[in-house]
């Protein structure tokens, strides 16, 4: 029998009508690694342990939108921050206004294996209230049916009114625990093959473990083992959490081997975020078929104009097709937003060469050469395929149908002021 006990503290309630009325779309929710206070680092795990499982139970509210792992481990990245190095407060606060959270969930988890206690509380960004206190207690064995215990409480703060099921949850839990441990050791593993045991291991204890298939296909990908990713990949059912990620990399391995029709009908099926984009025209293009992939690229230049794959890949397009005109009006500007860009320096000299403009050539190919000499065998041998890809992903962007992300005015503001240093 699940022994618990829940007590709430109110410290500064939510407005009555909570915080969805704030936007009139969903509530974007980041929920960190809990801290461990137990005094014991052999439970570190089961912080983010605590913080899978709460986010897996409240993103089945379409009132909200909850960031995943890869979203807060790519943000932790660009920062340069270990994933399981504690940070303060204020970092915390900051992190979650760069990701465009309206809420930030935290937490921490005390006590011993017989008397284990969770405790989690939400910071609302929006107004910069506190909502109320949970405390859930029990033994450690019972780590997930607590984990949906705090995650159901959590949502009746964030969503007023919502009733999201316990019992079933904790009389059966979806993933045995076992499985669980193994995956959430792995996802945190330093070590890359240390990693992929402790992956491999929670499959094999729970073969339908799509979190845990995505995480291997994703380390196998890294590896560049492409069809090994596939494998596995391609097994991740269109309802699982991290199905758009899963398919961005099958097109992507599927675009190193060679498969370029096969990569293009799947890019064409995700949100067209600018990543998306990028790599459906490399497809297309990879395809023979340059009409469709020049307009993919012309709609990513659109997405983000300061993204510079889509802009090369046109010049580089035009270029490779030797339309010369074409290819030095498009690789001229980049060139010089680009200085350094020793490829399209080469590409815009060879250019200028075909249409007689020798000096210039002359010194745009020495300039090239001297940022990379290894770009010297190209005067005398064909330029390879030098269509740019984005080997990574915004997986905001891929979840979202617009390929646009959560971003509106409210959270851009909000970001700049936090940028802008304390308020």
């Amino acid at each position: 029998m699940f022994a618990r006990i829940l007590s709430a503290f109110l410290v500064m309630a939510f407005a009555a009508v909570g915080p969805l009325s704030l936007y009139g779309q969903q509530t974007t929710v980041l929920v960190n690694a809990f801290e461990n206070q137990t005094g014991n680092r052999s439970l570190d795990w089961i912080g983010e342990g605590l913080a899978s499982a709460i986010v897996e139970r409240l993103a089945v509210r379409p009132e909200l939108y909850v960031f995943g792992l890869d979203e807060r481990f790519a943000e932790y990245e660009r920062l340069g921050i270990p994933e399981m190095v504690p940070v303060s407060r204020a970092t915390e606060i900051r992190i979650a206004w760069d990701m465009g959270a309206d809420v930030l969930v935290t937490g921490r988890i005390s006590g011993t294996l017989e008397s284990f206690q969770i405790e989690a509380r939400i910071l609302n960004l929006t107004d910069n209230t506190t909502g109320l206190e949970i405390r859930v207690s029990g033994k450690l064995d019972e780590v997930i049916p607590m984990a949906a215990l705090t995650a159901s409480q959590l949502a009746k703060q964030l969503v007023p009114g919502v009733a999201m099921p316990e019992s079933d949850y904790a009389a059966r839990p979806p993933v045995p625990r076992s499985a669980f441990e193994a995956y959430i050791r792995g996802v945190v593993a330093t070590d890359p093959q240390r990693r992929v045991d402790l992956l491999e291991s929670a499959i094999r204890l729970h073969p339908q473990y799509s979190a845990a298939i995505y995480q291997l296909g994703q380390a196998h990908y890294l590896d560049s083992d492409y069809k090994a990713s596939n494998a596995l990949l391609e097994k991740i059912p269109a309802d699982a959490p991290e199905y758009p990620q899963a398919r961005f990399i099958v097109a992507m391995n599927a675009y190193h081997l060679g498969e370029f029709g096969k990569a293009a009908a799947i890019y064409s099926a995700l949100p067209p975020s600018y990543d998306v984009l990028v790599n459906l025209g490399a497809a297309l293009a990879g395809s023979g078929d340059g009409v469709s992939a020049t307009a993919a690229w012309r709609r990513a230049v659109e997405k983000d104009p300061s993204g510079s794959e889509a802009a090369f890949n046109l010049g580089y397009l035009a270029f490779s097709r030797q339309e010369w005109e074409l290819a030095g009006s498009r690789l001229a500007p980049f060139t010089e937003l680009h200085a350094r860009d020793a490829e399209a320096l080469l590409l815009l000299g060879q250019t200028y060469d075909r249409l007689g403009r020798a000096e210039d050539a002359r010194r745009l190919i020495a300039q090239a050469i001297r940022l990379s000499p290894r770009l010297a065998r190209w005067t005398s041998q064909p330029v390879p395929n030098l269509a740019r890809v984005r080997t990574q992903f915004d997986a905001t962007e891929l979840r979202t149908p617009s390929g646009f992300g959560i971003w509106n005015d409210a959270r851009r503001l909000r970001k700049a002021a936090g940028q802008a240093g304390p308020r």
